[in-house]
């Protein structure tokens, strides 16, 4: 990735300002963006992945999110913390849904899968599923192609120790083949696990390094 590039940045809910800050620009690396529940975290991360409207400039690899939104949305992956899917679907069905969209290796997909120990209920429709299997769903969907930078939006809630080690073996799996990552989450990552080049808070309204 050569860049993410935020220029003029406002986000607001009618007169609420969320965050407003004139520049933050990142390369290649895995970020953490720390902090407590209502600080901002998921709206920054809606902003960038560009499922929600703000004033100011956006663009990742020299493609900006306005101009060009097919294309810059095409290079980002975003799981939300709370993800939300229809019931009446099963896992395959959404995967690949994904990997047609993607045009990905379905073989690689299947790898994710079995690695996150999801084989057994990909059949089974996702209103069956518990809150950490569909958080794991979120995250194999999420994996699934060539992206340029994953946004994981708590990543680590409602998972078992063992999917949290599958996790973080496929982030520094996928850095090391040249992807990014902006994280967030209001608890501790596990020391050692990441090779993480910057920390960062949402306050005051500002983004500030940790």
């Amino acid at each position: 990735m050569n860049g993410l590039s935020l220029e003029h940045i406002d986000k607001k809910y009618g007169d609420h300002v969320i965050f407003s800050f004139e520049k933050w620009s990142l390369d290649h690396g895995i970020y953490w963006v720390k902090g407590g529940n209502g600080t901002g975290k998921t709206t920054l991360f809606k902003v960038i992945s560009g499922q929600t409207p703000f004033g100011g400039e956006l663009s990742l690899n020299g493609v900006s999110l306005k101009k060009a939104p097919v294309a810059y949305r095409s290079m980002i992956s975003y799981a939300e913390a709370e993800p939300q899917y229809p019931s009446f679907i099963t896992g395959n069905e959404l995967l690949n849904y994904h990997i047609a969209v993607r045009k990905a290796e379905h073989s690689e997909a299947q790898d994710i899968v079995e690695q996150f120990g999801m084989t057994a209920f990909m059949d089974h429709k996702i209103g069956s599923y518990s809150s950490g299997m569909l958080k794991k769903l979120s995250l194999i969907c999420a994996f699934t192609g060539n992206i340029q930078l994953y946004i994981l939006d708590e990543p680590l809630i409602t998972i078992d120790t063992h999917a949290a080690q599958v996790l973080y073996a496929l982030i520094r799996s996928y850095h090391e083949k040249g992807s990014s990552f902006l994280l967030s989450s209001h608890q501790e990552l596990e020391p050692g696990q990441l090779p993480l080049k910057g920390v960062f808070q949402i306050k005051d309204k500002q983004i500030e390094a940790c």
